[in-house]
């Protein structure tokens, strides 16, 4: 059986000889980074590590000013001009780093890093982010995770065979990619409308292959499994109430609830975590208040209530904000994706989610 990190060279991503990988770690993940790099080379790919540091991450965010933060790195352009492919292995070893960056600077933040990386979607780089680096002692303190039932979790979700997610994303994409119209209904309260017509749904399988590139889907993630299609940015209509405890930035949002009217995001509501989500919403710029995404995931071994809701078999989640870099209109640095529990979608009146079940084989 391949390790993860030769999986993830020759079966994910498809590395090739010509390829320039950029592997961006933190220093708890640096064995697999090496692992990585090491398949790079076997395959006569060039690889390079980019380290990242929660010391370092938290002296820029504090030392340097809004103004200063809302400019684009030169390096991180650089590499988005230079990578043919990359590898993402988690974030900060501990979120609550991420607690002490007020809101202004952490949209400042969002904007240079937005601006600096989407030349990879027009350059169709091949990219992988691998969930294991994010399970951590520190981060799983932080959101109230046993650690061990996690860490279980991801890897066990992490084991479900590429086909098999993709069989069913192809059932599941071609309901929602000749639908019209989506109504998302759960006991929470949540009463949504929006239209998905002329919309191509994508599917996540933890493959980017030729068929997928030709698709415009160019990254995924270990574990994956979902499809996802993008709503007409100005058709949704309701309200949706998420239940299912959402990680964000060091902390915990265990419910939140929008409203929209006229297709724009009119009431944003929720916990003190929501609210504290709400801040960095309000300093944003641009297509902040627009729908952005609708997910169905399709994993029968993840589990909710941990950093992957949107792959749970059956999970409904919904996002707005920017999604340029799926190939979506909506322009803005702000983004973010929550999961409804218990959904019931019905795809131009035929249900194909009941009470968060999928219905489809």
């Amino acid at each position: 059986m391949p390790t993860l990190a030769e999986n993830a060279v020759k079966n994910c991503l498809r590395i090739r000889p010509d390829d320039n990988v950029t592997i961006f770690f933190y220093p708890h993940t640096l064995s697999l980074a090496e692992d990585l790099a090491t398949e790079c080379f076997k395959v006569g790919a060039d690889a390079l590590l980019n380290l990242y540091t929660d010391k370092y991450y938290s002296a820029y965010m504090k030392h340097l000013s809004t103004e200063k933060l809302r400019q684009p790195s030169a390096f991180c352009r650089g590499l988005s001009n230079i990578s043919t492919a990359t590898f993402w292995l988690g974030a900060a070893y501990d979120p609550i780093v991420y607690r002490r960056v007020p809101p202004e600077k952490m949209a400042a933040n969002d904007e240079a890093e937005t601006e600096a990386h989407l030349p990879m979607r027009d350059r169709k780089v091949r990219s992988l982010g691998l969930a294991i680096g994010q399970v951590t002692r520190p981060r799983a303190k932080a959101y109230g995770f046993n650690f061990a039932t996690w860490e279980r979790m991801v890897q066990e979700a992490s084991a479900v065979p590429a086909k098999t997610l993709t069989a069913t994303g192809q059932r599941l994409a071609g309901i929602l990619g000749t639908a019209d119209d989506v109504h998302v209904t759960a006991p929470s309260g949540t009463d949504l409308t929006f239209s998905v017509q002329g919309r191509q749904p994508m599917i996540y399988d933890g493959i980017v292959d030729d068929e997928d590139i030709a698709a415009g889907v160019y990254e995924s993630s270990i574990p994956s499994g979902s499809v996802t299609i993008l709503p007409q940015e100005t058709s949704a209509e309701g309200v949706v109430v998420f239940d299912v405890p959402q990680a964000w930035a060091g902390r915990s949002i265990r419910r939140m609830r929008w409203e929209f009217h006229g297709g724009r995001l009119t009431k944003f509501e929720g916990d003190a975590s929501a609210l504290a989500l709400r801040k960095q919403y309000e300093v944003s710029t641009g297509d902040r208040d627009r729908i952005a995404s609708f997910t169905i995931g399709t994993n029968p071994k993840a589990s909710l209530g941990f950093l992957q809701n949107p792959i749970v078999r059956g999970a409904v989640s919904i996002g707005v904000g920017g999604n340029q870099f799926v190939g979506g209109p909506n322009k803005s640095a702000f983004g973010f994706e929550s999961t409804v529990r218990a959904a019931t979608v019905e795809a131009d009146g035929k249900p194909i989610v009941r009470e968060g079940k999928l219905l489809i084989a």
